[in-house]
């Protein structure tokens, strides 16, 4: 495709114009909107479409795509991605690595293409034979697929079944992964992950290591959004984003963390092109989310690829509280966030692990409403407060949290212990008469009470 040249051109009057009237224009700085890139970075994003309370979501892409859906799905949205049946070989792969996940544009293009246009599937070519009896689908991953050639493709149209509902859903989330990809020259295809080593082994020209270029990757986008306008019967609501997730390594002669920057780069930067002139197409900010929030909060499992379910819900709650009918994002003229309880929570525990106490109490504070209606919250707050030595602040907190939840021995057993530094003895006293009618069998931690 020709390049458009300039992404944007207007007069320098528009341009000092619109710069004025741009709230968010100025990059944060530690006294002045510090708050939107520390510790957590909070990119705006400006929604040109709603998730109405009927719509069906799709979502397609690397592995940031199975946090998307799940969060969606738990939010009680509709997500046909996860609404499928494979019959006994889906059934044996489960959760096999990389199975659903599309990690390059041509990959997901792929699938969509064969899916709406099943005269394109290549049927019996595209699976590899590995010997005794056992075969693999270098479309779908790492899994091994130990039946017979007939039950294989039978699984495989069903896979594409599902996919095809790309074409029906009211909204589709995009999420791209890398730009490192294999290429099948017999077939003239673009695999989803490199092939079994025996077949590069048997033949070893047939299989290229290609990196793509930033146009690779625009055409890639245009071609897949020109099949879903083809095939579609109702208008399109899209989101489109770049996977946070970087390379677990790279096939290329360099650092793996000047790749993973390229890698990552080029497609964001090729979103932004794809999104001119595409009504009802957006472009959500989660590589931002987490590659500008501190680290120590934004990766989980031990490592620095797989993002942290809290962040994840922090993300989520941007995408319900802006796209979700019903909700309001904005406030005053600079756009702000409405929090989910989940996304709170999120937030309270991201701070304690970077004992931020401040930052906990000034949230709490401004979201009064949703943290006086959860427990767990108000245990956190409470705790906080304490580490800032506002204890008569933190007693407060706990007598919410024991009216909310007075089931629970916890909230009443801090309450009882925080009676001590405000020397009010006879408040303890009361409150343990309380704990012994209502946990009688918690009656260890009223020996420990000794004090009194």
């Amino acid at each position: 495709m020709a390049r458009r040249g300039n992404i944007e051109q207007m007069s320098a009057a528009k341009a000092m114009e619109r710069a004025r009237s741009n709230g968010l224009r100025k990059y944060p700085a530690p006294d002045k909107d510090g708050d939107r890139l520390y510790p957590l970075a909070s990119p705006n994003c400006s929604p040109s479409f709603k998730i109405g309370p009927e719509d069906t979501i799709f979502a397609i892409g690397s592995c940031f795509a199975r946090n998307v859906e799940k969060s969606l799905e738990a939010a009680g949205k509709r997500v046909l991605s996860r609404e499928f049946e494979l019959g006994a070989i889906g059934e044996s792969l489960g959760d096999a690595a990389n199975f659903f996940n599309k990690y390059s544009i041509h990959s997901v293009t792929n699938e969509i293409r064969w899916a709406l246009e099943r005269d394109s599937f290549p049927g019996e070519d595209l699976i590899y034979p590995l010997g005794k009896g056992r075969y693999c689908d270098s479309q779908l991953g790492m899994a091994k697929l130990d039946f017979p050639m007939d039950d294989i493709l039978a699984f495989r149209h069903r896979y594409l079944d599902a996919m095809a509902q790309a074409a029906t859903a009211d909204v589709l989330i995009l999420t791209l992964g890398y730009v490192e990809t294999w290429y099948d020259t017999k077939l003239g295809l673009y695999l989803n992950v490199s092939p079994p080593g025996p077949l590069i082994k048997a033949e070893p020209e047939r299989f290229e290591f290609r990196v793509l270029s930033y146009q690779d990757v625009l055409d890639g986008l245009e071609e897949l959004y020109a099949l879903l306008q083809k095939h579609r019967t109702k208008p399109l609501k899209m989101l489109v984003t770049v996977s946070p997730v970087p390379l677990l390594a790279t096939f290329r002669d360099m650092d793996v963390l000047v790749a993973n920057a390229y890698s990552k780069s080029v497609q964001r930067a090729a979103l932004d092109e794809f999104l001119i002139g595409k009504e009802g197409v957006d472009y959500f900010p989660s590589y931002e989310f987490v590659t500008l929030s501190n680290p120590t909060v934004a990766w989980s499992r031990g490592d620095y690829r797989h993002v942290s379910p809290d962040v994840v819900n922090r993300i989520m709650s941007n995408v319900l509280t802006n796209y979700v009918e019903g909700t309001v994002a904005d406030a005053g003229d600079t756009p702000t966030e409405t929090m989910t309880p989940e996304a709170l929570m999120s937030w309270v525990r991201m701070m304690q692990k970077l004992e931020d106490y401040e930052a906990i109490v000034d949230l709490l504070a401004k979201n009064r409403d949703l943290a006086d209606g959860d427990v767990d919250v108000l245990l956190f707050e409470s705790a906080a407060l304490r580490r800032l030595e506002r204890i008569e602040d933190a007693f407060e907190a706990l007598v919410k949290a024991v009216n909310l939840a007075p089931g629970r021995p916890m909230p009443l057993e801090r309450l009882i212990m925080l009676c001590r530094p405000l020397r009010r003895p006879d408040d303890a006293r009361k409150l343990m008469d309380v704990h012994a009618a209502k946990f009688p069998n918690r009656d260890t931690f009223r020996d420990r009470v000794d004090w009194l």
